[in-house]
């Protein structure tokens, strides 16, 4: 097994949606139920919900940092492969080995700090089952990470893995709302 790691510098915004609401018993879901359930909205009560779902969207580990999961490198790696007919070997001999601590310029500020600032809050409307509502998510105008891969070099050469990570920067994208936000360019590191 050999390791390469990688420096991802967005070339476009990324966007992030944590899908954590999803589970009935996440505190960010429970507190948006309470607002969404109420018959008539107050204007404030439009502003708590779009400001609880900014915060939900975001992905931090256990010391608060901002992160990129490593299944969101791992996705677009996978897609890469599928492309480039590696995707038996990379599915079996290759994985990423810890999410990307997220770098951008107020990376040391809270969430509700983020929220406030405004440039990094995306609210609208998007189409769900047949209807518009209101979506808000984390966006990062400027973003880079690094990630460190493992490989079986009985499977995969090094200069594959970098040609995975030029396809999946290229085409394939992290985040969500891929086919707009999430561009990037793969370095490799020293």
């Amino acid at each position: 097994m050999k390791t390469i790691s990688f420096k991802l510098v967005g070339v476009s915004p990324l966007m992030l949606n944590n899908p954590r609401t999803v589970s009935p018993f996440d505190d960010y879901a429970k507190a948006i139920s309470s607002m969404t359930s109420k018959r008539r909205k107050t204007e404030e009560d439009q502003l708590e919900i779009c400001r609880l779902r900014f915060l939900a969207s975001l992905y931090q580990n256990t010391k608060g940092e901002y992160i990129i999961p490593s299944s969101h490198i791992m996705q677009a790696v996978k897609c890469a492969a599928k492309e480039i007919r590696l995707g038996a070997k990379v599915e079996r001999s290759f994985g990423v080995m810890d999410d990307g601590l997220l770098k951008f310029k107020d990376a040391d500020k809270t969430p509700e700090q983020l929220y406030e600032l405004g440039i990094y809050v995306d609210c609208r409307a998007v189409g769900i089952r047949g209807a518009k509502v209101l979506a808000t998510r984390a966006i990062f105008p400027e973003w880079s990470t690094e990630c460190t891969c493992w490989y079986d070099e009985s499977q995969l050469d090094r200069d594959q893995i970098v040609k995975l990570f030029e396809v999946a920067g290229l085409r394939y994208h992290l985040g969500t709302f891929r086919a707009m936000y999430g561009k990037f360019e793969a370095k490799v590191m020293k």
